[in-house]
């Protein structure tokens, strides 16, 4: 979700590099300020996507052993675990 705020950044560069980020922006139509902000943007994308992914294998994890848990106690010996806990149609 895009935000109306925006953040201001400075960065210092060295000159060769402020040269060339002048050129190609200017070779393009846009300004450097602009070519600048994308080229933040794009370098951003990759450790934020890392980030997720790792989140989503966190939980991915979590759910594994969850379902190894209740796996582990639906298949133990009838005595070591009350399957009415599990099971909506039992014995009446």
């Amino acid at each position: 979700m895009a935000s109306d705020k925006s953040v201001r950044l400075e960065i210092t560069l060295p000159a060769d590099v402020a040269k060339r980020l002048e050129t190609g922006a200017r070779e393009r139509g846009w300004t450097p300020e602009s070519l600048a902000a994308d080229c933040v943007a794009q370098s951003l994308e990759l450790p934020i996507r890392y980030r997720v992914l790792l989140e989503r294998l966190e939980r991915v994890d979590t759910a594994m052993v969850d379902l190894a848990t209740f796996v582990g106690e639906a298949t133990a010996e009838p005595s070591a675990f009350d399957l009415t806990k599990i099971c909506r149609f039992h014995d009446r």
